[in-house]
């Protein structure tokens, strides 16, 4: 029904057109059938192409052509009818009526065709750069209408004296219908036509198997939707931090986890924002390289740090690629970072590590080493001043002497040998702690006297300073191991000082005794004052020899403080002394 409307339609706007003009002005003259009926048989089409489907506005286009060279030949026989039979004319009708209207419907069928055509493929092409439906529609009609108005006054009106008011005429009242039709179809569109029409194509063909315009923009909003859902859950779940930016390098986008591994909001992060959350450290170099990168339209990746607002330090490895257009132009970047702070924390550790390897390397051929030195001097000793023993010429004071000699060797030997068994027993957790109640005054006292003449020998001042009475120093602790711990300070104090003097004692801390042992000797590095309470160990591991030892009394030391629930530690300047420190447990009775 709609397309027999339609091809009687054109019957009358083609009489119209070619019988009936009001005349406007002097310069103006209206068609009534050609400006208002046949724009709205375009329009109709255009309409058709947009709300139905491609196989109805092929059928409609081929409905108006079939209808108007039916009309064309109807017309042709009614004409040679009247010119070659007898007929009752009694309002004496013209058979020129009918050839010119034969004439005018054919050419008016060829370039309804040829608009058909042009406002499917103009309406596509102006869809993709204007995304006003009203201005889709005014352009594509005016365009199709002007050419209308042209080629159908040229063919049709050719031999006319006032063609070109005609033509005139054509332009000016379909460019008006062009406006009052785009008008009137673009409120019907958004207002009045809601209908939701589900289509399963997927793909675009010719313009007679395409989908519509209608159709496009349902496949085209959905697949837009589902991509931007589909995208933002991804950006969303991915583990790392994804960002966008323009073609210039600056930022357009970030994620959540994006913001999450930098500190910083989406807001923050645009343009050049993010840089703020980067290292001052790193901030300079990345902004210069990245900035390099875009201008030279390369992939880019660095590995930087975040300072994240509470003072943490986040290590990324960022990477961007370019991203392009249909134009095989770049239009923007898009990277991801990837937070690899354990890794890096791994590395550092691992270099650590290999460090300590290669200073344990160091440690182990110093402590061989200084071990065959340690033993095989005292064993030399031993072993020479007994072969002196079997002279028989020796007096009884030389016998004496060696004796003595012999016997501070094999001490020396023993001590070397118990303190490789007792770092032994530490290391394989084999050490118990046994607890009983002792004087520490009377400890201190023992220790020295003990050492007072070794002191003496060296011309060194010792002094001792308690800093409690006799009656209240009574602990209770490991009197064996705490003496092991203050004996191996006060040897070392011994050992490394030439000149000057020792000073040894304690202090009452609430509930701790601190303990010092102070000297004036060679000092301690402050980058080694860490290392020497490890195993094998001296103050200087290329001047291993200089002084005699094993390098592991300061380690025993550190394993007893930390057994009897102290600390240990030293206060050292290099050439100035040393003050060693450390603390037990104290409750007064």
């Amino acid at each position: 029904m709609l397309f027999t409307a339609l091809g009687l339609f054109q019957f009358i706007q083609v009489f119209l057109a070619s019988t009936l003009y009001f005349e406007i002005s002097d310069t103006l003259v209206v068609s009534p059938g050609s400006s208002v009926l046949f724009s709205a048989t375009l329009f109709a089409v255009l309409l058709t192409y947009i709300k139905e489907d491609a196989t109805t506005a092929r059928k409609m286009i081929y409905a108006l052509v079939v209808a108007n060279i039916v009309l064309c030949f109807l017309l042709l026989s009614f004409r040679l009818n009247i010119e070659g039979a007898y007929s009752y004319n009694p309002f004496d009708i013209s058979t020129e009526f009918f050839y010119t209207n034969v004439f005018v419907l054919f050419v008016g069928t060829g370039i309804l065709f040829i608009d058909s055509i042009l406002i499917i493929f103009i309406f596509e092409f102006i869809s993709k750069h204007i995304s006003s439906i009203f201005l889709r529609i005014l352009f594509t009609m005016t365009i199709v209408l002007s050419f209308d108005a042209i080629f159908f006054t040229m063919g049709s009106f050719w031999f006319f004296e006032d063609i070109s008011k005609i033509l005139y005429s054509g332009l000016v009242s379909k460019i008006f219908m062009s406006l009052f039709y785009s008008i009137l179809f673009t409120i019907y569109l958004k207002y009045f036509e809601k209908d939701i029409y589900e289509t399963d194509y997927l793909s675009f063909k010719d313009v007679y198997h395409s989908l519509t315009y209608k159709q496009k923009f349902e496949v085209a909003e959905k697949a837009i939707q589902l991509t931007e859902s589909r995208y933002h859950t991804l950006t969303n779940l991915v583990p790392v931090g994804i960002f966008m930016t323009k073609a210039n390098g600056k930022t357009t986008f970030v994620n959540p986890k994006w913001c999450a591994i930098s500190g910083i909001s989406q807001e923050d992060a645009l343009n050049d924002g993010w840089l703020k959350a980067v290292h001052p450290d790193d901030r300079k170099k990345l902004k210069q390289g990245w900035y390099d990168n875009t201008s030279k339209k390369e992939d880019s990746d660095a590995e930087y740090r975040f300072r994240l607002p509470d003072g943490t330090i986040t290590w990324v490895l960022g990477q961007a690629i370019p991203e392009y257009n249909d134009k095989k132009e770049i239009i923007g970047y898009v990277g991801t970072i990837t937070d690899i702070t354990k890794i890096k924390l791994y590395e550092l550790e691992l270099n650590k590590l290999k460090e300590k390897a290669e200073e344990s390397d160091q440690l182990k051929s110093a402590f061989l080493a200084n071990m065959s030195h340690e033993i095989r001097t005292p064993m030399n000793g031993i072993l020479g001043l007994a072969e002196l023993l079997k002279e028989p010429k020796l007096t009884g004071d030389e016998q004496h002497l060696y004796l003595d000699l012999i016997k501070e060797s094999g001490v020396r030997m023993l001590n070397i040998i118990k303190d490789i068994i007792d770092i032994s027993r530490i290391e394989a957790n084999q050490v118990t702690v046994l607890k009983n109640e002792f004087n520490i005054n009377e400890q201190t006292e023992y220790l020295y006297n003990f050492f007072k003449p070794e002191t003496d020998k060296k011309n060194i001042t010792l002094s001792l300073s308690n800093g409690i009475s006799n009656d209240e120093a009574i602990i209770k602790t490991d009197k064996e191991k705490f003496n092991a711990v203050l004996t191996n300070l006060v040897k070392n104090a011994i050992k490394y000082t030439n000149k000057g003097s020792i000073e040894f004692g304690y202090q009452q801390e609430e509930k701790f005794l601190k303990f010092y042992v102070k000297d004036t000797g060679i000092g301690i590095q402050k980058n080694r004052q860490k290392a020497i309470f490890d195993r094998f160990v001296q103050a200087d591991i290329k001047d291993s020899y200089a002084v005699e030892g094993a390098g592991i009394g300061l380690s025993i030391a550190k394993a007893y403080v930390e057994m009897l629930d102290g600390q240990i530690w030293v206060d050292s300047k290099k050439d100035k002394g040393s003050t060693f420190y450390f603390t037990i447990p104290f409750t007064s009775k």
